[in-house]
């Protein structure tokens, strides 16, 4: 089954993630099955303490989806926001993901998020 994470950042993380840069960084680095180094973060501005969480956070990401449990995370645009889409048997299943996530732990992602079943059509 699959299972959408709808949840929302903290304000801290959005105004982190909003510097210049760093989601094209991100997404570049990603696109290569990596996190980008905490350093090329903090060159962006990016304090040092959310970049190691971030980098963490990034490499739990791509752990879950080269297992095949994750089919795709991200931010919305507007970057206070943002989903995980979910190949596990259960919704407690999707919510333990959520749960571990380095960045949920540190207080980053708000903890009021939706786990909903969703039926791909295509």
């Amino acid at each position: 089954m699959t299972y959408v994470i709808f949840l929302s950042l903290a304000p801290a993380a959005t105004v982190e993630l909003a510097r210049p840069g760093v989601m094209d960084l991100v997404m570049e680095a990603m696109r290569g099955g990596r996190p980008p180094a905490v350093e090329r973060l903090t060159a962006l501005g990016v304090a040092a303490d959310f970049a190691a969480v971030f980098v963490e956070r990034l490499q739990y990401l791509a752990t879950l989806r080269e297992a095949g449990i994750l089919r795709g995370a991200g931010p919305f645009a507007e970057l206070e926001d943002g989903m995980y889409l979910c190949n596990v048997p259960e919704a407690r299943d999707a919510r333990r993901i959520m749960e571990e996530d380095p960045f949920y732990r540190a207080g980053l992602i708000e903890p009021g998020f939706t786990v909903r079943p969703w039926l791909a059509a295509l």
